[in-house]
């Protein structure tokens, strides 16, 4: 025999070897299901798009309970609500991923009975401060619990799989990770509040109380850089991104605490930002620190006379965005301050600290021998 035809006769069977491996382990995993528990809520487990929305219409409540952490997310007629963040909507789709998913909750294969070893899956009980799982209660109209679950740790076998039990039975499962489970209530939410991308900005005016006021401006919509206004000669920008730092401010909105406005009055001591774009937005933002925490408010209008047009023959940049419509401004407007109107916002420090510099924070003197 050729040496060349042995190392084929090897490779394939060392080929063959690894498929009937696989699909031994895969028949073991099958075969070592506990009989109708493919699901861990047979009586749930629906797959048509019809019974998923007749599942999601039963539910009233999704109840998040940890050793830390014990909140409920709340249904009305309108939307899904947290009742501790001034009932502040939560996006459908993460509701829905979460209680579609718990309903069609797959097993892969049983795991330990012994509560001894629950905690190395993270599936200690939430009177457990160590090791603890995350609990996940369905709740139907009628106050009535629909479905509860422990949520442990991602599997060694990667983030697709990961343990999970039933909080009043101690066979752990082995199970398919087919939602997550934000642990604080902000992280419910989208990642951020809205967006405008520095792109759009047009000028940047911060007025202090003390009438100190940051004026920042680009001449047109093609300009890629924003320029500190009214410095006199002495002054530069302390870097040259410094205004585009303040620009690109509204490209993400993270929110870390949520209050009513009815709880949160801002003061004559307020900063008051105004930014305007070049499409004809204008979002006026409050910013201040009240009762040692720092707090933001927003409103958006739009105002054609705001609206500068990019001029026909002037200069062209590649890749950048074509100008909204006046038209989707206007809409843009509506969908803002539907999450504007009724709430206040505790944002990173980094961000109020931005909507509170003054020159002497964005500018610096020049050296004597960069004078004249």
């Amino acid at each position: 025999m050729k040496q060349s035809n042995a190392y084929l006769i090897i490779i394939v069977t060392v080929i063959f070897v690894g498929i009937t491996s696989i699909v031994s382990l895969y028949k073991d995993s099958e075969n070592r299901r506990v009989e109708g528990e493919r699901f861990l809520f047979p009586e749930l487990s629906v797959s048509t798009d019809v019974n998923s929305l007749k599942l999601l219409n039963e539910i009233a409540e999704i109840n998040i309970a940890s050793f830390n952490e014990n909140f409920s997310i709340i249904r009305n007629e309108d939307n899904w609500y947290l009742p501790d963040l001034a009932n502040f909507p939560v996006p459908l789709d993460k509701i829905k991923r979460v209680i579609v998913g718990v309903a069609q909750l797959e097993t892969i294969e049983p795991k330990t009975k012994n509560p001894d070893l629950h905690g190395e899956l993270g599936l200690n009980s939430i009177d457990i401060n160590t090791n603890t799982a995350n609990k996940v209660t369905l709740i139907n109209n009628d106050k009535g619990e629909v479905a509860s679950i422990l949520v442990g740790n991602d599997s060694k076998f990667g983030v697709e799989t990961r343990y999970a039990r039933k909080p009043n039975d101690n066979q752990s499962w082995l199970v398919w990770r087919n939602f997550d489970v934000p642990e604080s209530q902000i992280d419910w939410l989208d990642d951020t509040l809205f967006t405008v991308h520095r792109t759009r900005i047009a000028d940047i005016i911060i007025t202090h109380p003390d009438g100190h006021e940051v004026i920042i401006k680009r001449d047109n919509y093609a300009e890629q850089y924003f320029k500190l206004e009214n410095l006199d000669d002495d002054t530069l920008p302390v870097n040259p991104y410094v205004g585009n730092q303040l620009g690109s401010a509204l490209d993400t909105v993270a929110l870390v605490d949520i209050r009513s406005k009815n709880d949160i009055s801002f003061t004559d001591k307020a900063t008051t930002i105004v930014y305007t774009t070049f499409d004809g937005l204008k979002i006026i933002i409050k910013n201040e620190n009240i009762k040692g925490f720092n707090w933001v408010s927003f409103n958006a209008s739009s105002d054609i006379k705001l609206r500068r047009e990019l001029p026909a023959d002037g200069p062209v940049n590649v890749g950048l965005p074509e100008m909204n419509s006046y038209k989707d401004v206007e809409e843009e407007v509506i969908r803002l301050n539907t999450n504007f109107s009724n709430w206040v916002f505790s944002l990173k420090n980094e961000k109020h600290q931005q909507f509170y510099s003054r020159l002497e924070d964005l500018t610096k003197k020049k050296d004597v021998d960069q004078k004249e």
